[in-house]
């Protein structure tokens, strides 16, 4: 019994011990706050940062990443963008440094004079045919285009026509006697004047041709193709497809300085002036013929060579007169043919005032009349 109540007692005490501890803890938060209080509120903190630093928020890595990719970026660009102002300042200081061909700034710099003038020459002929082709709708005649298209030499001629006058200059260049010019229907000189259904140039063929055995048979200019193409005119023999009918030699070659004689349009026909005379022919190539021009025209047989080839010079085509000629080749493409030498009082000086007989004479007189 002693024993019960001692235990009440004991647990009644400890409740009352119980309360009285929480009972000063109390008024003691109501004062200033315990040492206790501060570790606690530490330890509470402590906790919190040990938490975030074992959970890292994924976006900040996100942005993190981002934002160096960005800075690598703009190194890149900034990098890429000297490079770039300084390959443009070099290629600009190159540019400047670039020299020129004194003699055409279209040539390369360094080469020779005298290539530069043969490739000048291509060049200016490129530059004329791009002229033909931007102004083919005012070139009313295609023989001309056709003869540009053919004739690298006759492309300014050409080019040129769009612009002519039609106007002629006469042939002021000197020609020893037996000596033959090469002349072409696509001089400038008379090539833009007219003549029968077009200009010298495209139909001239035939007082080209004349011109040419006229001045070498004589050594004198006086009959050019401007001349000769005004007559053929007068006589009203500039037709036919050649531009020169055929009757013009027989009835009017003295007009050209010539005397005509026809003979076989073939290889012996031509051959034995050429050998036995020693005097050129003058032929007229059928159309096709391979030589020179596509169409029908004439040109000059001038001489026979050592080994029997022959030398025609062509109105139409410098090709043509570049190179010899098979007799038979060019007799078998002949329709008509004639022989023709020098009309009487055509050869000797051009100008008999300035001959050394005349100079005596006049001294004769002069000394004569001092006397």
């Amino acid at each position: 019994m002693a024993t019960a109540q001692s235990d009440r007692r004991r647990r009644s005490g400890s409740g009352s011990t119980r309360r009285s501890n929480s009972s000063r803890r109390s008024s003691s938060s109501n004062g200033r706050k315990p040492l206790q209080g501060r570790d606690t509120g530490y330890r509470v903190g402590s906790s919190r940062r040990q938490s975030s630093s074992r959970s890292i928020n994924p976006r900040i890595i996100i942005v993190g990443v981002v934002g160096i990719l960005l800075i690598i970026a703009l190194i890149f660009g900034v990098t890429s963008c000297v490079k770039g102002c300084s390959a443009r300042n070099t290629k600009k200081d190159e540019a400047k440094e670039v020299k020129v061909n004194p003699e055409d700034k279209r040539v390369a710099y360094g080469v020779s004079a005298e290539e530069t003038d043969r490739l000048a020459v291509v060049l200016d002929r490129n530059e004329a045919f791009a002229s033909i082709a931007k102004n083919a709708d005012k070139i009313t005649d295609e023989r001309l285009i056709d003869l540009a298209i053919a004739e690298p030499e006759a492309i300014e001629f050409v080019a040129g026509s769009v612009k002519a006058d039609g106007s002629t200059q006469p042939y002021d260049a000197a020609v020893p006697q037996g000596e033959y010019p090469k002349l072409y229907t696509f001089d400038p000189r008379w090539g833009y004047a007219s003549y029968a259904d077009g200009i010298v140039g495209s139909t001239g063929s035939g007082p080209v041709a004349l011109s040419i055995a006229s001045m070498g048979l004589s050594g004198k200019t006086t009959y050019d193709p401007a001349t000769i193409a005004q007559a053929v005119t007068s006589a009203k023999l500039a037709s036919g497809t050649t531009g020169m009918d055929d009757s013009f030699l027989t009835n009017h070659a003295s007009e050209a300085g010539l005397v005509a004689t026809s003979v076989e349009a073939s290889s012996d026909g031509i051959y034995i002036p050429l050998a036995e005379d020693g005097v050129p022919v003058v032929i007229k190539l059928k159309s096709d013929s391979g030589i020179g021009s596509n169409n029908a025209h004439w040109a000059v047989v001038i001489s026979l060579n050592s080994d029997n080839s022959i030398t025609v010079y062509d109105p139409t085509s410098a090709i043509a007169t570049s190179h010899t000629w098979s007799l038979g080749a060019v007799a078998s493409k002949t329709d008509t043919a004639y022989s023709v030498t020098a009309a009487a009082g055509t050869t000797g000086s051009t100008d008999a005032a300035t001959s050394p007989d005349a100079t005596s004479e006049d001294t004769g007189e002069s000394t004569d009349e001092s006397a």
